[in-house]
Parts: C-alpha cells; structure tokens; sequence
C-alpha cells in the first residue's frame, strides 16, 4: 500500500499488451488451453515497476524464489514489461538453492536455459517469454534460483520491489550466472529482477492428478507488506501451506502472488492499475483456473482518494466479467478494517462498507471470502483485532495473514460453475461516528481544556437529529447535532471544548464519544487523550524525558513524503508506520517518549558535543534510546552532577541497518523495512536499540553532555531514579 514511482502512459500501455504481443521472441510460447492444462504455475509476482534508466548492463542477478507445488520439469518467465529498450539475457540458469541464507546452488541441481534452442534471447521491450523446459526434479515449498546475466544496457529494468525474500547480485561485468557458489555474487537485494513466473510439469505418474493454479490479484496485503522477511508468511504462502496439507483434489493446487503494493482498481498506484493489469498477472498464468480478488482498499485510502464505492464496484465487476470470460472461477474478498491508519475517516469507512457489501450480496462472484470478518474486532469492527495487526493498523501481520489464509474455504477453488448473480440492494441508511482532536493532544503540565471534533457520517437519504456525549475523567460532556443526508452520505462535525482535570493522572486516557439519535439508534467511538506531566515523579519511579527542544534532524519519513527524512546523511530514513506513535511508549521494557514521525519533524539528537539539562534527581541509570549510521559507533561524554562533579557517559550503538544488537544492547524498534528518498520503501530492515548507562545513586544529575560522534544519534532519554 506504499507509494510506488510513476509510470509514464506509454508504459501502461505495453504492460496491458497480452503475450502475443510478443510472438516473434524467441521462445515465447503462447497460452492455447491444452499448453495452460499442461504447465502449473508453482510461483510468480506482478511486475511492478523499473529500476535504473540505463539497465543492468554487466549485472548477474540470482533471484531467490519459494515453490508452491512440484514437478518433474520446469520452465521460467522472463520479463521487460515494463521496460523502454530491448534487454538481451546472454545466459539464464536455473537450480535449487543449496542452503538456506547462501548464494549457493546445490550440487546436480543448475541447469543452463534455452529460448528456441537457444542460449541468449532478446525480449522487446513491453513482452515476456517463457523459457524451454528442462527436467528438474522440483519439490513442493522449494526454494529455486532463477539466474539471469545481461550484459549491456538495456534501459529501466522491470521489477517487483516488495520481495522479501534475499536474492543476491554481482555487478562485475563477469557471467555468474553458471556458478555454483555464491562468492562472486556478493551483493544482496529485498527485490525480484526480470522473472516473473516459475512452471512445473508433474511427472507421468502425477499426470492425471488435478492440477491448476490459484491467483492472488491484491495490493499490500496480498504482496505481504510487513510480513517476516524470508519467511514466506504472506496469506497467499499460507493458503499454499494449507493446500498442501489438504488430502483432496485441492492439494495439488499451485498458488500464485499476483499483489502490488499500493495498487489499485481504478487508477495507477504501485504499478499499473489492477484492470490494466489482468491479462498478464492473472489470465495469462499458467495453469491459472481461480483467482481471488483482494482489491480497493488503496482507492478508498490511499491519496489522492476515490471515495466513490460505485466506481471501485464497477472495477471489480469488470475485473470479475473477464475472468469468467476466460473461464476461470472468481473469489471476492472483503476489505479489511483500517480503523487507525492515518487516512482513515467516516467517509472512508461508509465506502468500505458499501463495497464489502456488495461483495457480499452481488452474486457477481463465484464464492467470497470474508477476510474481514477473520480479522476484524468483534468490539470495534472497524478496526483490526490487536494480535492481528502489525501495528499501522492497515496491514496484517503473520498472525493475520494466517487467519486470513484460514478464511479461504478449500472447497470453493474447484472449477467454475455457473453464476447466478443476484440483485444487489444498497444497504440501508447507517451510521458511524468518529473523532479527532483539533490538535495534537499532549498535555505537559497543568491544562484547562483540550478540543476535540466528532464526525457524525449518515449513509442514506433523510435528516437524522441527535446527541454527542464526550466522556472524560466520568464527566459527559454532550453537544447536540443535526445530518441532513442527500440519499448517499453526509456528515456533521461537532467541536468539543473538554475540560481536563487537574487530578488526571499523566498516561493515556480514553476520550468516549456516544452518538445518539432520536430515533433510538447509537454509535461510539473514541479517542485518546496523551497527559503529561512536567518534572519527575516521586523517588522509585521512571522519568522519561521530553527532547523536543533538543531534536535537530528528521530522520522518519512517511509513505506520502519518503524524501521528508534522512537518517544517515545518504537520504535513507525509518518509515513512520513501523515506529512507535508520538508520546508515551514502553520500549526495551523500559517507559520512554518517543518522538513525532509527523513529516517535518524534527525527532532525533545528533550527538555534537552538546549539553542537555536534566530535571534534578538522583539517578540509578538513564536508559537511551538510539542508534548509529555508517557502522557501528561508540564514544564517551559526560553525566554532570549539581555538585559540579562528573561521570562518563559511554555511548555505543550498533548500525541501524545491521550488526546488533551488541552486548549490554536490547532491540527496542525493529523496523521491517525503511523509506529512501527519490525512490521509497525499500530493505533492509532497520532497528532502534536500547542501552543502559549506570549514574551515581547518590548524587543529583544536572546535565549530559553528548560525544562529539555525529554517527551517534538518540531517539529519547529515560532517568531511571534510584529507589
């Protein structure tokens, strides 16, 4: 569901082309239903974009890639779909990977590809081919490299940026690609380069089993956007899982990702739209007999918005049409809950209703899975049950992913039958509420009032009369309101000006908003309240610290602005979604305040040799929060006492893209990804760390004075005070 850089139309034009387009390849075969019957998709993604003006010229790419189902013989999809120029392979390989974690293939497994009988191929740009088939004994949940070496410049490369799973790459100008270790192909990449499907043939005493492959048409959650890296945790790897295990004739199913994130119905957002895209992610797949769409959650959410639920039924009904036009059998999933996530609103949510009902009720599809009744929260159905979420409260994460894996009756992926559509009705009149403060909420020290505003969204024609009561600290606090709705939706902001408690302690508070309507109907929802309190608490307890003042770099960016941030000096930063909200936070087990991730921000302390003053307490440790850029970092500053005394302040983290954690080091934040200016999401994982400094107990701290070591950089600071 992240931003993804833009296709020119022409582009978009040649990635719509069907195969055929690109017939005078060599070894381009076509997709004739007895060749479709005979050849399995075991593996595949979606092309999703390019990287690269130029191409890879001189480049040997090892593109690691997990297996859904086996066979006897296999044949590989290369791909300039996306491409601008011709791209020459001068050689392709395929073979198992030797172990996990190594570039390595197995001994007896690599075998050399041909294209028409031969070894180099040339792929126009806009086309892919298939490669000849070679016998290669290929198990089910099989990790296979697929190698490809090319030699000059080619123009944009086409790639799938979200794989998750290791590949490795040489960029020496030397033809890797026959090697069967992995030394001279020392770098890594999170992305898929050139191939876009694996084939397998079964062997002859599998050849009257039934078999066939499943297509996941979807966006982030289907491409498995914060899944475990390497893991294969993404619901349509979990649904294969499943099927393997399954003792009927679904066992021999193969699966196949077809997910972009931040993709679309209607319009372009990481990568082609999902129509432009049909015939050769989905229709075109070998074997490819089901397909489950998973798709409008980004026109709802994403900027710029398409609230209209009409339009995104409308692509989904195509997308539904042509598919039984080519006879494959069409599962509809439901949106999931994102109650939560930044771009949420009532209105966002009236639309997501509106298109999960028809989804439900249209009998446009062949069977639904209701992944959001497997994910949501049965007390907030709006929102993501908590040991589902990842935490942006958008994305699933393994657990969800396998709950959503489970919500997929087996059954339902046999061949298609007839379709006996049903009239859809527009729900009836509904009602939402939400809220949100006028402002950012933090309360330091005393405060009299805090504003908040309540949303109150009607879906359905009429005027609807009634009451808000916010709730805090036991005090209601009501507000009457009026809806006067146009037959589709309309919505009635009411501003709250809620007093706060002198005696409310500093914490999390929840702020209870209740609609109530006259005719008897009610609605709730809430929002938080953050106190806290200036200075430190008694003897015995924490004192986080509040840095605001003392931040002098941005170092998070957000899926709206990736280039808002720079962390380490070279444009790269943490993504807002993956680090903890402002305020309040426990961390390493320890309490700290964590930094706003608002785009503009300044959220972190780059050690120069700068003093920052303390609240005067006596300390048994500070607890900070930090990490290094360009490799590891340690140096020595100063704890300054009231008595004019000092104490070393050592600082040693290790590199947020790697190393750690070191001894004496706790992870506190472990990003799955981060954002890099001009480009994006993009890996490796990332990581805040913990480290704890002892203090003299008996003695009062006045300041730190930080190392002059600007690879130092600190999140927040927490005085642990000596009981």
């Amino acid at each position: 569901m992240r931003r993804f850089a833009t296709l020119v139309a022409s582009l978009l034009t040649a990635a719509a082309l069907p195969l055929s387009s690109a017939a005078a390849s060599p070894g381009h075969e076509t997709h004739a239903t007895a060749d479709r019957r005979s050849w399995t998709g075991t593996w595949a993604t979606a092309a999703s974009g390019t990287v690269s003006d130029t191409g890879y010229a001189g480049y040997t790419i090892r593109n690691l890639v997990h297996t859904s189902v086996g066979g006897d013989r296999v044949r590989v999809k290369l791909s300039n779909a996306l491409g601008t120029r011709p791209v020459r392979f001068a050689h392709t390989t395929v073979g198992l990977q030797k172990a996990p974690g190594s570039a390595a293939v197995a001994p007896g497994s690599l075998r050399d590809l041909t294209f028409h009988g031969q070894r180099a191929v040339t792929v126009p740009a806009g086309a892919e081919v298939y490669s000849d088939p070679v016998g290669l004994p290929v198990a089910e949940a099989a990790d296979l490299f697929v190698t490809t070496y090319t030699p000059e410049p080619s123009g944009p490369v086409t790639q799938h940026s979200t794989g998750l799973a290791t590949s490795y790459y040489a960029t020496d100008g030397t033809d890797h690609a026959g090697d069967l270790d992995g030394a001279g192909l020392p770098s890594t990449t999170q992305s898929w380069h050139y191939v876009t499907e694996v084939d397998v043939q079964p062997g002859r005493a599998d050849a009257a089993a039934g078999s066939g492959a499943v297509v996941a048409l979807g966006d982030s959650i289907t491409d498995g956007e914060v899944s475990t890296p390497g893991a294969n945790r993404r619901w349509p790897d979990l649904l294969a899982a499943r099927l393997r295990a399954s003792r009927g004739p679904a066992g021999r199913l193969g699966v196949l990702n077809a997910g972009i994130s931040g993709n679309r119905v209607l319009t372009e957002g990481g990568g082609p739209s999902a129509q432009a895209r049909l015939e050769r992610d989905v229709l075109q797949r070998a074997g490819a007999h089901a397909v489950i769409v998973l798709l409008g959650i980004n026109d709802i959410q994403q900027i710029p918005q398409q609230g209209d639920a009409d339009g995104i039924i409308a692509g989904l009904r195509t997308i539904a049409d042509r598919s039984h036009a080519a006879g494959l059998r069409v599962l509809g999933g439901t949106l999931i809950p994102f109650k939560g996530w930044w771009t949420y609103g009532p209105e966002q949510e009236a639309a997501r209703e509106t298109v999960n009902a028809w989804i439900r009720g249209s009998g446009v599809f062949d069977a639904v899975v209701d992944f959001d009744a497997a994910v949501r929260d049965p007390a907030d159905p709006q929102r993501m049950l908590a040991r589902y979420d990842s935490g942006d409260h958008l994305h699933p994460n393994d657990a969800g992913f396998q709950a959503m894996a489970d919500a997929v009756d087996l059954r339902t992926l046999g061949r298609p039958g007839p379709v006996r559509p049903a009239p859809y009705h527009r729900p009836g009149r509904s009602l939402s509420v939400a809220a949100a403060p006028e402002e950012a909420v933090t309360i330091a020290g005393q405060a009299s009032s805090v504003s908040f505003v309540s949303r109150t969204t009607v879906q359905g024609p009429g005027t609807v009369r009634g009451t808000v009561t916010a709730t805090l600290g036991g005090t209601e606090h009501r507000r009457p309101f009026t809806v006067r709705s146009n037959g589709r939706f309309a919505q009635a902001d009411v501003a709250h000006d809620i007093p706060v408690p002198a005696a409310l302690e500093a914490g999390e508070h929840r702020v209870l908003f209740t609609v109530r309507t006259r005719d008897g109907r009610r609605q709730t929802a809430t929002a938080l309240l953050d106190v806290r309190r200036l200075g430190c608490g008694p003897s015995g307890d924490a004192c986080p610290l509040d840095l605001t003042g003392a931040y002098d770099r941005d170092s998070i960016a957000s899926a709206a602005r990736p280039d808002d941030g720079d962390f380490d000096g070279l444009g790269w930063s943490y993504a807002a979604e993956t680090v903890p909200a402002a305020g309040p936070s426990v961390l390493a087990g320890a309490p700290f305040v964590f930094p706003s991730s608002a785009d503009g921000a300044r959220n972190t302390v780059t050690a120069r040799g700068q003093t920052l003053d303390l609240p005067a307490v006596r300390v048994r440790h500070l607890r900070v929060l930090g990490a290094a850029s360009g490799g590891a970092a340690e140096a020595v500053g100063a704890i300054t006492y009231t008595d004019g005394t000092t104490a070393p302040l050592p600082l040693r983290f290790s590199d947020w893209a790697g190393g750690g954690p070191q001894p004496g080091e706790d992870v506190a934040v472990a990003a799955p990804y981060r954002y890099r200016a001009g480009t994006g999401r993009d890996g490796p994982s990332v990581t805040i760390y913990a480290r704890t400094v002892p203090s003299d107990p008996d003695r009062t701290v006045r300041s730190i004075t930080l190392p002059d070591h600007p690879q130092l950089k600190l999140f927040a600071v927490t005085l642990d005070q000596s009981r």
